[in-house]
Parts: C-alpha cells; structure tokens; sequence
C-alpha cells in the first residue's frame, strides 16, 4: 500500500504524473516541476520481510542484521529524514497466528526505534516526527483471511501502544477507519491494495475498472500530517 500510496502522490499531488511506479526500496529527490530548486526526498523501504523481494515477514524482519544495518544508514548520515511514517502491515496478519506473539514483535520493533533514535539525539540531531499509518481494513474476499479486519485492528492497536510507550509517535493516520466504509466488497480495492494504478481492465469483483479516490483521500491526509508543525 505504502508504494501505491507514494505513487498516488507523486502523480496527482507534486506533479510527476510520467512516473508509472515506484519500487518498494528507493531512495530519491524529486522537483518541483514548477521550481526546480525545490526538492524533496523520499526514502521508502519496505517493511513486510527483510528481502523486498518476499512477503509476510513483517515485524520479524527485524531479525535480519542486514535489514537493521539497512535501516539505521538512513539516520547516521549528516542530515536524517524531517519525517517518518510507519506503516503497521498485513504482512503482520500473515506471519503472526497469535496476539501473544505479535506483542513481542511490536516490542522488539518499538525498542529497536528507539534505540536508533537516541542515536540521532547523541549526535545532537533531532529525530524525525513519527506519523504512525494503521493499516487498512481487508475488503471483499480479503476479509476471511489471515489479515481479516478483526484480527488487524488489534494488530494496529498493539504496536500503535508500543510505540508511544516509547515515546516515538507525533501523530496518527488511522488508514483503518478511512478505510473501512469500503471494505465491504472489492470496488475500491483488490482485496488487500486501495491504491492500485488505475486500469480499463476487469477488476475483482468482475466489472471494468475501479475505484482508487481513497487512497488518494488517504495521500491528502497524510501530506497535511507532514506539513502542520
């Protein structure tokens, strides 16, 4: 979600609509194409298994040296990033069969940040502003699995607690409850994705097309959660 989402916002927001996808780890500057002197960087690095080429690790990814090495680079530069936004995944609804053991997950992961932060803050930099994006509610079909509604709303609670308890969060994006009046069936969604590239080709539920505006409700709410200071 979180790459359909960037992409959303890169072709309707600031202005690169010749962008068709992005990959789920870039690291890149993009321009204004209005003023090409203002830039903006965007780093995303996905969080559903350590190797981005796999699925359904989640919160365990952590356990990959490299994939922690990989993370920590982004905030010993000079510079680390204004603002981060962490997305509870349902890779998480896949891997973990119990809450018991997703507590423990959402633990290791909140103390992992903020060890990485205190870091930042002994250089003498300031960490980044938190916004924690809850994961969407499942649609259609996709609500009798794994990562059904039920089960991710507890996840989204679980590890949105372990992260303030560590004092990591500034603010939230309940992508759950905005999601949620359309999950009932698959016309805004494929199942599992809000946000998939828009296509005149049969969709899910059978017909021609769908429907992508809540993602892209979604891109304007989390653009206001990074600008207001």
């Amino acid at each position: 979600n979180h790459v359909d989402s960037i992409r959303n916002l890169l072709n309707f927001v600031l202005g690169h609509p010749e962008i068709p996808a992005v990959p789920r780890r870039f690291d890149l500057k993009f321009s204004n194409p209005k003023n090409w002197s203002e830039t903006v960087r965007i780093t995303n690095i996905f969080n559903g298994h350590w190797n981005e080429t796999k699925n359904y690790q989640g919160l365990d990814s952590l356990k990959d040296r490299d994939f922690r090495e990989l993370l920590k680079r982004y905030f010993s530069e000079n510079r680390v990033p204004d603002a981060m936004v962490v997305n509870s995944g349902l890779h998480d609804g896949i891997h973990w069969s119990n809450l018991r053991a997703f507590v423990k997950g959402a633990e290791t992961a909140a103390a992992f940040w903020r060890d990485v932060f205190e870091g930042v803050k002994s250089r003498g930099l300031q960490p980044p502003e938190v916004i924690f994006r809850n994961t969407i509610a499942t649609g259609g079909y996709a609500r009798t699995l794994a990562f059904n509604p039920s089960k991710m709303e507890a996840f989204n609670g679980v590890f949105l607690e372990k992260m303030r308890d560590m004092g990591l969060v500034t603010s939230v994006v309940d992508n759950f409850d905005m999601t949620y009046p359309w999950h009932y069936d698959n016309r805004c969604n494929d199942g599992v994705h809000y946000g998939r590239t828009p296509a005149k080709m049969r969709w899910r539920d059978g017909e021609i097309g769908h429907q992508y505006f809540v993602d892209l409700m979604l891109v304007h709410v989390l653009l206001n959660a990074l600008c207001v200071r």
